[in-house]
């Protein structure tokens, strides 16, 4: 059993440009994939990491709770934060000690003819389950995956799972998903270490991608200092060994809604 642990970075609301405050021009919902025996360790060994690097700030606190934000340590205002660097660099460390692959569908919003919300999320949800499919079917071992997402709100958690249960079992392509077992399940980041990591590497894919994709958008961001962390994203990525329709299905895709 696979457990592909789901969070987004940026935000799927429309935008303008230039960029107001707080507004993102990319959408990405990214995913680290963790096999069921290795779960335990990697919990254990990211609290020891955080109790290392943060003692100070979780104080008394309980420190499987504390959260250490990805898009705290990869802002611009963090760019010089040793301390910051240092503690992703050692959680990409775990993710090549645990071999988790990495999977994220990046959505380049249109400022002029926004998408919904909802369409954005659910349809990245899809592309990302089919991403899962692919790595289910080639590991060879026939292990079957459970989606955990970190949860929104109960109204739109709900709205996600059916969307999800609408497509494994009355889409065409989603039929083919019969790895993925169950309704995606939604659980609080601070309940699981599984969803705090995809946090952080999250934060890692979506900047990366911002800084291809829209530093030449007026008012962006500058995340020049993330393109360090390319290699590991690089590395970690899931290839796919097969051709669907004729491509790839790799772990990242790229949806431009200017093309």
């Amino acid at each position: 059993m696979y457990f592909f642990y789901v969070d987004e970075a940026g935000s799927p609301e429309g935008h303008h440009e230039p960029l107001l405050d707080g507004e993102t021009p990319i959408f990405s919902l990214n995913s680290l994939c963790v096999k069921e025996n290795d779960w335990r360790d990697l919990d254990r060994d990211y609290l020891r990491l955080k109790k290392r690097f943060f003692h100070k700030e979780i104080g008394n606190g309980i420190p499987e709770y504390f959260e250490i934000k990805g898009s705290e340590l990869t802002r611009p205002g963090n760019r010089a934060n040793k301390r910051g660097h240092s503690f992703i660099e050692q959680v990409f460390h775990l993710c090549k000690k645990y071999s988790t692959p990495l999977f994220s569908i990046i959505f380049i919003k249109n400022s002029a003819e926004p998408t919904s919300k909802k369409s954005l999320y659910t349809m990245a949800l899809q592309y990302l389950c089919e991403r899962f499919q692919a790595f289910l079917e080639e590991g060879g071992t026939g292990e079957n995956g459970i989606v955990i997402i970190d949860s929104r709100m109960h109204n739109i958690d709900l709205e996600v799972a059916q969307s999800h249960l609408s497509f494994v079992f009355g889409h065409k392509t989603g039929r083919t998903c019969d790895r993925i077992l169950e309704a995606p399940m939604f659980s609080n980041s601070k309940l699981t270490a599984g969803l705090q990591i995809a946090d952080i590497i999250g934060s890692c894919v979506y900047t990366n991608f911002y800084h291809r994709n829209c530093m030449f958008v007026p008012g962006a961001l500058d995340y020049s200092h993330m393109v360090r962390y390319w290699s590991e994203l690089s590395g970690l990525e899931f290839k796919s060994q097969k051709l669907y329709d004729g491509h790839p299905r790799n772990g990242y895709r790229v949806i431009d809604f200017y093309s």
